[in-house]
């Protein structure tokens, strides 16, 4: 049984919530429903009977290294197939303020006809921010979905290329 710990947070998009077992951030979502729904979700995923913990610091941490630029290390705790993974893996080097293709990460990862195996691993990402789903695109440049919606989606990206506009 592995035990997790959760806080939540806020961001300038809305409420996070932030899981992680012993060896890392394992879980961070929006929250599109409330809180005792989305615990009660977060418990189904890791087990029914998987005890937990809250930690607002840890959660609050989180969200200063996504949104604030705090230098800390996290280390995650990914669980899934070994092919997503590697998705998981392609996602994260995606460079802050830009965008991918499906079809870049399939070719990326040695598979390049597997854009929707791709896209489904995107989509099961469990780590909001952390793997940067929302950097993957269309081909054709549109935004394609996002699990809290295409419209978050398209503010993600554009508030990170805001900020690095503003570094330049």
């Amino acid at each position: 049984m592995t035990k997790i710990e959760y806080g939540f947070t806020d961001s300038p998009f809305g409420e996070l919530i932030v899981a992680r077992t012993w060896d890392g951030i394992c879980d961070l979502q929006f929250l599109d429903h409330n809180r005792m729904e989305t615990i009660h979700e977060l418990a189904r995923r890791w087990g029914e009977y998987t005890p937990t913990t809250q930690s607002d610091t840890m959660a609050h941490t989180v969200e200063r290294v996504i949104f604030e630029g705090y230098d800390h290390a996290l280390k995650l705790d990914l669980w899934g197939t070994d092919f997503q993974k590697v998705v998981w893996q392609e996602v994260m080097r995606i460079p802050f303020g830009q965008t991918a293709s499906y079809q870049e990460i399939a070719d990326r990862v040695g598979n390049p006809r597997g854009v929707r195996a791709v896209a489904s691993a995107v989509a099961r990402n469990p780590v909001a921010m952390l793997v940067p789903c929302h950097r993957v695109v269309h081909s054709d440049g549109t935004t394609g979905e996002y699990h809290w919606g295409r419209e978050l989606k398209q503010k993600l990206i554009a508030w990170e290329r805001t900020r690095l506009a503003d570094r330049q």
